[in-house]
């Protein structure tokens, strides 16, 4: 749109005076994109409603089929569920100025009208730095540590967990068999979500974790904790999307915090939480030398259900 719409847009964004997200990104992130927009629109309140994939979902379903819109923008890790939106004509076709910007690839970053990517998440090894100071820097590692001291992310709580555990198993990272291996010996410890799980690695309750995601594990480094971890050559990422939903309260301000967001100072709040942003030119907190990050695949809830049998026979065992 020319910037003639765009300012009509903006007024009436500011005269809506806030604007509702619902999102999966850490604290640190969710504090640095509400600074960072409360700085250019100080007449637009911003909530970020920090939920699970499935929590989202729950309720914009719920909203939608009521009517009642409590979210006026949305991100999520899962395109099936953007898409299916989409076809019911729950979302708004996204045309706000930041995706002309040229450091924004719409070819890349641009999956269909009605989302755009806003950041990586990639996925890396991560130790306790006094348990284990040589670290990990390879798939063999894991299999010569004491099974016992190794943290999981439990893969019921999502398909992406699954989806990742089922990449460990690649010609390009442990190979096959590779949890069947981990596994011979014993049983790694389960919890609930990497949160927990980096946090019980920095109280040395473990030596060493699968792949966590890098925001978690840089954010609890910051802190002083005694964990570090490193990308694998071929880094597993997720990818984060964003929708305006169509029937939001707050349209004008949704379409607002949609630019800005894939704009310069979005995607350097974002880089400051630990993810990768997807505009060029925007400083980087995460270094990725040296590692090519892979998109994770998305995998159906007849694969997810699959994978999750696997696994209880492989904890069994």
């Amino acid at each position: 749109m020319d910037q003639a719409e765009w300012s009509k847009i903006e007024d009436a964004a500011n005269k809506e005076g806030e604007v509702t997200v619902y999102g999966v990104v850490n604290a640190k992130t969710v504090d640095a994109i509400t600074s960072g927009f409360a700085k250019d629109y100080p007449n637009i309140k911003l909530t970020y409603v920090r939920l699970s994939p499935s929590d989202i979902r729950a309720r914009l379903d719920a909203e939608i089929a009521s009517g009642n819109a409590g979210a006026d923008a949305v991100d999520n890790l899962d395109h099936a569920s953007f898409d299916g939106y989409a076809a019911k004509g729950a979302l708004l076709p996204l045309t706000v100025p930041s995706l002309g910007d040229p450091e924004f690839d719409r070819t890349k970053y641009e999956r269909t009208p009605y989302v755009a990517q806003f950041v990586d998440g990639p996925y890396a090894w991560a130790w306790n730095t006094k348990l284990l100071p040589q670290g990990i820097s390879s798939w063999q590692d894991y299999l010569n540590l004491d099974v016992s001291q190794l943290a999981a992310t439990d893969p019921s709580i999502g398909p992406s967990v699954a989806a990742m555990y089922e990449t460990f198993e690649g010609s390009d990272a442990g190979g096959s068999g590779f949890l069947d291996k981990l596994t011979a010996k014993g049983k790694p410890r389960i919890y609930a979500g990497s949160n927990p799980q980096v946090a019980a690695l920095a109280a040395g309750e473990v030596a060493a974790s699968l792949p966590v995601p890098v925001a978690v594990a840089a954010t609890i480094k910051a802190t002083g904790a005694p964990i570090d971890y490193r990308l694998p050559p071929t880094t597993q990422s997720i990818t984060s999307e964003l929708a305006v939903v169509k029937s939001a309260k707050h349209l004008n301000a949704a379409q607002v915090f949609a630019n800005w967001l894939l704009g310069k100072a979005g995607q350097g709040a974002v880089a400051q939480g630990g993810f990768v942003a997807v505009r060029g030119g925007t400083p980087q907190t995460i270094d990725t030398k040296g590692a090519t990050l892979v998109e994770l695949p998305q995998i159906t809830t007849d694969q997810f259900k699959a994978f999750l049998q696997r696994w209880n026979q492989l904890l069994a065992q």
